[in-house]
This record gives C-alpha cells, structure tokens and sequence, in this order.
C-alpha cells in the first residue's frame, strides 16, 4: 500500500501479536491496541489497574517516541476496561503522562481482553508532525 509505514520500536510486535504496533499513514500514526505487556509478551500487574495502566503507556511512550512523536501528538484515545469501576484509578496514571491538552477520548466496558488478567488495552491515533 503506497503511502504506509511500519512504526517498529524493536520489541518484534508482529512476532509476539501478528500485528504492527503503530502504522503511519496520510500524516497520522495509528497506534495498535497496547496491551499491558513487557518486551517479551508477559503480562505486567495482574490485577492491579495502576501497574497495568502505567505499563501500557510506558509502551505507548515507546511506540511515540519511534515514530518522533510524543504524546503531546496524540489526537484521539480509546481505552477498553474489563471494569468501568476502574476508569478514574487510570485516568490519575493517565494524568502523569497527558496532564493537559486532552485528546478525544472513548472508554469502552468490554468482557474480556485477549490475555487472562488483562484489565486494560489502549489505542491511539497522533498527527504526526
């Protein structure tokens, strides 16, 4: 697809996922659902939503900083919670890496999450500069 880059901040995301951590296209990075996991695909804080949240935007903070961008770029959020009750612990995590110019944000309630103690998965969409 012309147009289309591959966003790769070394932790072999395809090998471990079977998808791209982040693709940049039309001027946007998309950013894949990040998962609260280590480099080597282990789940970080079973059951604490703080640990979790942390872990996914220190990934996040990852796949920016591969894309030259940071999260000051980020225009638009979605962030799946396996408990809703949990959206406020987050959002004090969320606080330390985007304490103001919020981007849109959706938080979705879901069943489950693709790993057993998932709490949360974020995605994100930055304008790439």
């Amino acid at each position: 697809m012309a147009g289309k880059e591959i966003v790769d901040f070394g932790w072999g995301y395809e090998q471990h996922f079977g998808y791209s951590a982040a693709v940049r296209a039309g001027g946007l990075v998309f950013i894949a659902g990040q998962m609260p996991c280590d480099a080597s695909a282990n789940l970080v804080g079973a059951g604490d939503i703080k640990a979790q949240t942390r872990q996914v935007f220190e990934n996040m903070k990852g796949v920016l900083a591969a894309a030259g961008l940071g999260f000051e770029d980020i225009v638009e959020i979605v962030s799946y919670h396996t408990d809703l009750g949990t959206v406020g612990e987050m959002n004090a995590v969320k606080a330390e890496y985007l304490p103001s110019d919020f981007p849109a944000w959706t938080a979705l309630g879901v069943t489950a999450l693709a790993l057993p103690g998932q709490l949360i998965e974020v995605k994100a969409t930055a304008a790439a500069r």
